[in-house]
This record gives C-alpha cells, structure tokens and sequence, in this order.
C-alpha cells in the first residue's frame, strides 16, 4: 500500500513522531513524506523521499509570548498555497492513504482528491480563558469538522485518566488513543537517575530569556546542565554569557537518546512530543509553556496534577525556577511518578497500534470494501471494525 504522511514542521514533535510512524509502516508499505524547512531536511536525512511544501502557519512570539494572530494571520504563509501545492503531490504520489500529523492543508487537499485520511493530533479542542479563545475557538471547530471525516483521529498518548493532553481534547466518535509515538525503541531500557539536567528548550528567539535564566542559576548551585538548542545562532549567543565549566551548549544533537536516558531531569517548553519522551524514559520535568500558548499550558497543568513534573509560568520565573529544581532534586515523589507512567508507556505502545490500525484498514482495502472510504463516508460498519480499543 502507498502511504503519504504529511508532517506540520512548526516545532520538531511533530516530525519526530512522523519518523516513528515512517520507521513501522515502511516495513510492509511504500511510503513519502510531505514536509517544509528544518522538517523536510531533517526527514530526508533518515532516509526518506520527501515531497517539498508550504507551511500553513509560522509560529511568532516576543519575549516568551505566544502570539497567536502573528502565527495564523500573515502575508508570507496561508493554507491555500500549501493545498495547491499537495494537491499537486497527491495526485502525482496518488496513495491508498494519507496520514496527516496536525497538517490540515493536506487534510483538505485529500478531501477533495476523495483519498482516505488519518489524522495523528494531541490536540482538537483547547480550554483557555485567554481573549485568544475566539480565534482558536472558530479554528478549533473549523478542523473539527475535517477530523470527523477522517478513518481516525489518533492521538499519541496515554489513556484517561494519565492523558497529558487531555485539557486540549473533546470527544469525537473516531478518537482513539494509541500510545506514544516516539523516535526511540525502549524495550531493554531501565531507568537511571543522571547527575545532570537537560534543557532541551530552544529553536525560537522568544524563549531566549528562559535558557539565560538557567545559565544563571545553573553557575549559582554550581549544577551540571546539558543545553539543546537547537539553532547554533541561539547557541551562539549562549557561549557569550557562559562561565560555568558545568554548563555544556549543544546546537542540535543527533544523540537525543543517550541525552534523555542519562540525565536527571528535564527542563521543557510543554511541547507534547517532548513530554511524551519524557515520560517514556521515566523523566521527571519542569515545563516553561510559551505565555498566552494554550496548548503547552494545558499540557503543563497536566503534567503538575500528575506530579511528574512542575509547571512554571513565565510570569513569576525569576524566583521559581531555582526553588523547582531544588524541589525535584530532593523530592522522590516525581521521580516515582514519571517511573509509573514510563510503565503505562510500555504497555501502550504507539508505533505497535498504529501498524495494526493501518493493516486494518489495509485488509478492508484488499477485501473491497472501501468504496464509502474513498468517497469519504463515515460508514459505521466499516469505523466499528476499524475501532482500535486497548
């Protein structure tokens, strides 16, 4: 079966559990991928053909600010030159399926071409009090509408009630929970407590301040820090203000693995993919969610009541990001939180679901019975037997 897989390059979660999916599905299918900028290069370094496209958004922000309007309303990037352009591609590729992470150009390009989608997200609904909420709100529902013709809308993590993203999710009638998706196989791994923290904040100007922060209080406690940042331009401007011999600058890694596996703890924005990994590698975290970014908020409120890690609000970061990593240094209690759900994540493996649920469809497709798929019907006999229950 041919598979495209079309992959939102804005922030590298996505594109990591893209690869995931790429490295289960193209043992038995052909697959490409559809991606932009850092994404696209990034993928076709692992060794697959990718189609170029646009982004439909780019994100923007000052000073660890979100803003919203910034990201979705501009000159330079629009959904429908993206969808011009996959309209393109899909009818070059033409797949049997598509998969879309959190790309909804591509979604639509389908629709109108009558292939078959799935659609892998952590998000379809967002509970915020900010005044954003009657733009992402519209939005919200807008893609909705997408997601309930979708074959699935999988959701890469935990079920309820240990779902990190669940302050960002509404039901839907083809919502399933599959698990992780992340770019590691953990099978042999047992946990070690590292010596050090790892920072893996990074890639945007905006959250500059918090990496700053770190440095400073990383040489006052004399701490051992490994710095991610993903931009040798943000690198760079890291070395300049650096003193402590224990603060090591890393631009971009190909080692994230061995990174994750030896450090302590994590400090992160509240990105899901992130968090996922984190929780994977039994990894207790302090999450810095982007102001005014609902999504990473809701995560991160998540995160806290779970009490594997603490959330911190920009707002008040000055004074408490020392006292955080104090207290997750000398409390047990999120290491032995993040070590219960590294357990959960073995039993809900998301690149194991996510082959059994495309070879469903897959056998349907081979059997004849996708006409009302093609023509993008949600036919109830066909969702009951493509419902995946853990």
């Amino acid at each position: 079966m041919k598979i495209l897989v079309s992959v939102c390059g804005e922030g590298f979660g996505h594109t990591t559990r893209c690869i995931s999916i790429g490295e289960e599905l193209s043992k038995e299918h052909d697959i490409k991928f559809v991606a932009y900028g850092k994404s696209r290069d990034f993928i076709k370094r692992c060794g697959y053909d990718v189609y170029e496209t646009y982004p439909e958004i780019k994100l923007s922000g000052n000073e660890g600010k979100f803003d919203i309007k910034r990201s979705i309303f501009n000159k330079k990037y629009n959904p429908t030159k993206a969808i011009n352009r996959e309209i393109k591609i899909i009818k070059n590729y033409n797949p049997d399926l598509v998969i879309s992470d959190c790309k909804y150009s591509t979604v639509v390009a389908s629709k109108l071409l009558k292939k078959p989608y799935y659609v892998i997200t952590n998000q379809n609904y967002t509970r915020t009090k900010h005044k954003d909420k009657f733009i992402i709100y519209p939005v919200m529902k807008m893609l909705n509408i997408m997601n309930k013709s979708a074959m699935g809308v999988l959701i890469p993590d935990l079920p309820m009630p240990n779902t990190v993203c669940e302050y960002n999710l509404t039901k839907l009638n083809n919502l399933k929970f599959i698990g992780p998706l992340i770019r590691y196989k953990l099978d042999d791994y047992e946990v070690e407590r590292g010596d050090y923290i790892l920072s893996v904040i990074g890639g945007f100007e905006y959250r500059f301040r918090i990496l700053k922060l770190l440095n400073k209080v990383a040489e006052e406690k004399n701490l051992k820090v490994k710095m991610v940042c993903g931009s040798y331009e943000v690198a760079e401007k890291l070395r300049s203000i650096k003193k402590s011999k224990n603060i090591k600058i890393i631009p971009i890694t190909t080692d994230m693995e061995n990174l994750i596996k030896h450090c302590s703890f994590i400090v992160c924005h509240g990105g899901h993919s992130t968090l996922m990994e984190s929780i994977c590698f039994g990894k207790p975290m302090i999450t810095i969610p982007d102001l005014e970014h609902p999504e990473q908020e809701n995560n991160a409120r998540k995160i806290n009541k779970l009490k594997c890690g603490i959330a911190l609000s920009h707002n008040t970061l000055n004074n408490d990001l020392g006292h955080a990593i104090d207290e997750i240094n000398n409390n047990d209690i999120y290491f032995k939180n993040a070590e219960k759900l590294r357990k959960l994540c073995k039993n809900y493996n998301g690149r194991d679901n996510i082959k059994r649920i495309i070879n469903k469809f897959n056998n349907i497709k081979m059997m004849g019975k996708g006409h009302d798929i093609i023509n993008n019907k949600i036919d109830n006999k066909i969702n009951n037997i493509l419902k995946f229950k853990i």
